[in-house]
């Protein structure tokens, strides 16, 4: 097999073409961000959007930045502004049962009109009635009321104070017990304790009787007094109505003109007449009528809280429908609730305390939710299915539903409720929620799948080129010239880690572009360019070199064992991706083999000390396979290995490492030194292919860094995968080393290729008498595996002779001397 040829630098990175571009600076472009590279998901929302049957719901699933909601947020906004606005919504008092507030639904923007039409009417309403309780009409109707009441009070009680005195008894005023009888004199007057004690026996006993007869009559005409002032306070309030109902009429009868059609609001404005005339000291003890709870505590003092309009929905009706995005979907926030108010120790609330959740501000358009903030907030994932269910919005206190609480709250009518729902979410949330809520593909039908990267054409280049020009444009950035967007054309591609794709995470675009406009602003330059492309690039790599930074300052003090030349028998340089929280970068890894007489085993120490994972076991086992298919098919192998990654304290996990972990066991049981200018990363199979990895530009890399540490003495190199040239997107130094030939890259296809190039032999193939060359690694392996085999034989063949040799009697015990008692029997 042909020695495997270096990489040519145009396979190293795929730079763009100027060519490919017609404009200067992205002024010169139309902005564009029509979902990106995701028609799939426009397809998914354009299509969910448009059916009016109940469940087709959007669940957007991504990875996080993306730009999922900025994407389909700006998609339904113009959606948004096509369609009606949605109608108002308010909540009026239930006169008859305030428990249960009535909703009152009306066109976009009339709520408000509806409550300014109130207050107007509560203010015109109040001065009438004041002007009319406060006119001489009303004063002289009272006065012949009270008149009349007192014309017949005084014509009873003159009877019977006539008929009294008939009979010596005068009536009198006593206090506090009211009208009574006492004994007169000659003169007139009320006889004295003492004149009427001076009185025989007999007349006393005569007047006695006089007066309880008198008192009874009295009684009976004081039940007639009473009769006859309820009767007067009849005529009184009916005196009040007439004159209330005729102060406000003309002004209840200019809003039923103005809301004729409205069935539901006329009904509401009989009762609220009905009501004002009942209660129509509230007008005229204004102070007084606002001294309860909720009045204390509330923002409209001009109207008590009984006659107020609480408007909790309003919708421009030249705006559309509306788009919401909630980004805390408490239950609370999402279904409404009702407040309630403490003042001076009490709790109280009614219906201008009704508060509109997220549901209800969205309803008749479009509301956005991340989907794991839904799931955290308590009740709030069950009161979005609740009213998707029902298709009406309800409102429910959690204290009841939660506790035993014996607080009676409201009940307010039902909002209908038509709208689509969006919930925003990575792929792990979705899958998660699907396996565990068997629910959410009967709410949630619609799935617009997100890609994280699109195809590299020049169609697609110019596109991203347009996203880029929408993006600077939208944040009031520096436009970009054209060495700028070809710069970030080639990021987004080493970002997708394959030259004939695009990234498409916006995030990370987003910030570079707002930290490139700065370097440009540092410079005074009125444009951005390549350099500040990479001056942005530069920073985030300092932001973020800590930890690799400390483990270079290791390889360069020699705590961490790194040999960038020489050659070495069972040792290999192989590569590792580093990750923790936000930083990832590659690292040479010492992958270290012995071999020796055994039974076929190979033992991985880092599965034994539990540092390796289930996938690097996996890779350890399929190479073992692959060794004993090709030097055990005919008999066993009487070999054991040891495989580690030296100095490694954290877990290991992945297969790349598997064709390097072989070279380094055929290195180990032939004998033959590995080159350790030479890094290896690659996965193979148990036929000897060899597999992509991922992460191969920050492998490559930081066996560069490393070597740059120990001082390139030339050609350092690394073997990938065949697969992996295609993912090649490396830095600028990296490129220079290659092309002033300092550094190579080399990528195989099958693990005899990476043999010849780390061992400096030729793999070998079997010849017609199914021996391996001599001069070969599989041939010095399989001699070397044949001196093993021979040596179990000869073992064996010791072991038989020693059981057919006749068994020596057993010495007699050594008693033990007094000096010598540790001396063996």
């Amino acid at each position: 097999m042909a020695l495997a040829k270096p990489l040519a630098l145009s396979q190293l990175y795929k730079a763009c073409k100027a060519s490919d571009f017609s404009f200067k600076t992205t002024k010169d472009c139309e902005p564009f961000n029509d979902f990106l590279g995701q028609e799939r998901a426009k397809e998914a929302v354009s299509m969910a959007v448009a059916l009016p049957h109940d469940g087709y719901n959007i669940f957007a699933v991504g990875t996080a930045g993306l730009g999922k909601r900025t994407t389909i947020r700006r998609y339904l906004k113009e959606l948004a502004a096509k369609r009606p606005a949605p109608s108002d919504w308010c909540y009026v008092n239930n006169f008859a049962e305030p428990r249960y507030p009535v909703a009152l639904e009306f066109a976009a923007g009339k709520g408000a009109d509806l409550k300014q039409d109130m207050t107007t009417l509560w203010r015109d309403m109040s001065m009438a009635v004041i002007a009319s309780f406060d006119s001489e009409q009303y004063f002289e109707r009272m006065e012949l009321l009270k008149g009349e009441l007192g014309k017949t009070q005084q014509d009873a009680l003159q009877g019977l104070a006539g008929e009294g005195e008939k009979k010596g008894v005068k009536l009198v005023l006593r206090t506090p017990g009211g009208y009574g009888f006492s004994p007169m004199n000659d003169q007139g007057e009320v006889m004295s304790v003492e004149d009427f004690n001076a009185l025989p026996k007999k007349e006393q006993d005569l007047l006695k009787t006089i007066m309880t007869d008198m008192e009874t009559k009295l009684r009976k005409v004081a039940r007639g007094l009473n009769m006859a002032e309820e009767q007067n306070r009849s005529k009184v309030r009916q005196l009040n109505d007439e004159i209330t109902s005729r102060a406000i009429a003309p002004h209840l009868e200019k809003l039923r003109k103005k809301y004729g059609k409205h069935e539901g609001f006329l009904k509401y404005l009989d009762a609220f007449e009905k009501d004002v005339i009942e209660n129509v000291d509230v007008i005229l003890n204004t102070q007084e009528a606002q001294s309860d709870v909720v009045a204390a505590v509330s923002t409209d003092s001009a109207i008590p809280s009984r006659y107020q309009v609480n408007v909790v929905v309003s919708n421009d009706p030249k705006a559309g429908a509306p788009v919401v995005f909630e980004d805390l979907p408490t239950h609370y926030n999402l279904m409404g609730h009702v407040e309630q108010v403490t003042y001076m120790g009490t709790v109280a609330t009614d219906f201008t305390l009704i508060r509109a959740g997220a549901l209800h501000r969205a309803n008749g358009g479009f509301l956005l939710l991340e989907a794991e903030q839904v799931l955290e907030q308590p009740y709030a994932w069950q009161g979005l299915k609740r009213a998707l269910r029902s298709k009406s919005l309800k409102l429910s206190s959690l204290e009841q539903m939660l506790t035993l609480t014996g607080t009676i709250s409201l009940e307010p009518d039902g909002i209908p409720f038509n709208l689509k729902v969006v919930l925003l979410g990575d792929r792990e949330t979705f899958y998660l929620l699907q396996q565990f809520d068997p629910e959410l593909g009967e709410f949630f039908k619609m799935r617009a799948d997100f890609e994280s990267s699109m195809p590299r054409t020049p169609e697609n280049e110019q596109k991203y080129a347009h996203f880029l020009a929408d993006f600077v444009q939208k944040e009031e950035l520096r436009p970009l010239d054209k060495t700028a967007v070809m710069r970030l054309v080639e990021e987004a591609s080493r970002d997708a880690d394959d030259q004939e794709k695009l990234s498409l995470h916006a995030a990370s675009v987003g910030d570079l572009l707002r930290e490139a406009n700065y370097w440009a602003g540092e410079t005074g330059a009125k444009l951005i360019k390549n350099t500040h492309i990479q001056a942005a690039l530069d920073g985030q790599e300092r932001r973020h070199e800590r930890l690799r930074k400390l483990y270079m300052e290791e390889i360069a003090k020699g705590t961490q064992l790194f040999t960038g030349e020489g050659e070495v028998v069972g040792q290999v340089n192989g590569l590792t991706v580093v990750q923790y929280a936000d930083a990832e970068f590659g690292m040479p890894s010492r992958i270290s083999v012995t071999a020796h007489y055994g039974h076929g085993d190979i033992t991985d120490i880092e599965r034994d000390v539990d540092l390796g994972g289930a996938i690097h076991s996996k890779g350890v086992l399929i190479l073992s396979s692959y060794l004993k298919s090709v030097f055990g098919a005919e008999h066993a192998l009487r070999f054991a290995a040891n495989i580690a990654f030296e100095q490694s304290y954290g877990g290991v996990d992945g297969d790349s490492a598997s064709l390097g972990e072989l070279c380094g066991l055929l290195s180990a049981i032939a004998k033959l030194p590995v080159k350790q200018h030479i890094a290896i990363t690659g996965s193979m199979n148990q036929f000897g292919e060899v597999q992509p990895i991922g992460g191969v530009n920050e492998k490559i890399e930081g066996f560069y860094a490393a070597c740059q540490l120990k001082g390139l003495t030339g050609p350092q190199a690394v073997i990938i995968p065949v697969q992996n040239v295609r993912h090649l997107m490396l830095r600028e130094d990296v490129l220079n080393a290659v092309k002033e030939k300092r550094f190579t890259i080399h990528a195989v296809s099958r693990v005899e290729e990476a043999i010849e190039l780390l061992l400096g032999l030729p793999a070998g193939k079997l010849d017609k008498e199914g021996d391996f060359p001599e001069n070969s690694v599989f041939g010095q392996v399989a001699d070397r595996l044949e001196i093993w085999r021979h040596a179990e034989k000869d073992d064996d063949k010791d072991e038989e002779d020693e059981k057919d040799k006749p068994k020596a009697a057993k010495p007699a015990p050594v008693e033990p001397t007094k000096q010598g008692a540790r001396r063996r029997r």
